[in-house]
This record gives C-alpha cells, structure tokens and sequence, in this order.
C-alpha cells in the first residue's frame, strides 16, 4: 500500500521504480480505476499510478483470504470507503487481494510454478489468482499472510525482471 501511493510523489520523467507487486493488498480493488464503475465523476485513489512503473503491476489475490474476503468489504461498507481501501468482484467494497485490481481492464492468471512465464506490460496491471497455492491460515483471518511459496517468490522476482524463465 505505501510503495502503490507513493507512486503518485514521483517526478515527471523516467521512473525509477521497476515494478509493483501487490501481494494481498489491502485496499480497495477499484483504487488503480478511472472511473469508478459505480460512480463516473470519480476515479479510485491511485488512477493513472501504474503508467508511472517501468514494469507490471501485479496484483496477487486469493479467495482463501477470509480478511480481505469477508471483513475487509464489511469495514469499508461500514467507513462507506470506496475508492481508497463481499467477495464479489463487482462489489464496490471489496479488497485487491481478494479479488485483483478491478475497474482496469487487467488480465487474471493463475499463478505459474517458480520457472513459469507470464506476460507482463510495461505500465499495466496483471492480476495473479494465486489461489492454488495462497490456501492455508487460521480465522479470522485465512491465508492472508501464507505468501511465502516458491511460486510467489517467482512472481515477484520475474515481475521485477530479475529472473527469466
């Protein structure tokens, strides 16, 4: 969340930032949108972030994540905040680790075994069901914290361009 708002304190210019792994991101899936899909005159917190990573921003989300599934959309329905922070995709309160960047027109892939391609671009978002694998966690809050897996560490090294398959 913090490196996602920062985004918006960089200079004009080339980025130095490489790439954006959101791994259970805990805000709103309609940050990154413009507009929002439920209300035209706004846009979510950080729209137009994402032109500004030399890379992909990838938004890694599974339905085993009872925090973000469950509570995350009941306290923002309750802060009535819905374009900063029910598992429905189409839910205005619903979180990116749950459900991917929505509103982005972002492709959903399943994640790959550490070794595997994706196809990432430049400036865009790629959202990453990485339910397969991001399973196993106590309640209340399910697996919003079981992200140490190879195939995780993949992800964010391929995203970042430091390995290649």
């Amino acid at each position: 969340r913090l490196i996602s708002f920062a985004l918006a304190g960089l200079p004009s210019g080339p980025s130095p930032v490489g790439s954006v792994t959101l791994l259970q991101g805990a805000f709103s899936h309609f940050a990154f949108a413009s507009p929002l899909p439920f209300d035209a005159a706004r846009s979510g917190a950080l729209a137009g972030m994402p032109a500004r990573i030399n890379g992909p921003l990838v938004a890694c989300f599974t339905e085993h994540d009872s925090a973000l599934g469950r509570f995350y959309p009941l306290a923002s329905l309750a802060a009535q905040d819905d374009s900063a922070e029910a598992q429905n995709p189409s839910s205005r309160w619903g979180a990116i680790g749950a459900n991917g960047a929505q509103g982005v027109q972002a492709p959903v892939v399943g994640i790959q075994p550490a070794g595997g391609r994706y196809a990432f671009v430049p400036g865009g978002v790629l959202n990453v069901d990485a339910s397969a694998v991001v399973r196993n966690g106590p309640p209340p809050s399910g697996a919003h914290s079981d992200i140490l897996h190879p195939e995780v560490t993949w992800l964010a090294l391929a995203a970042g361009g430091l390995v290649t398959p």
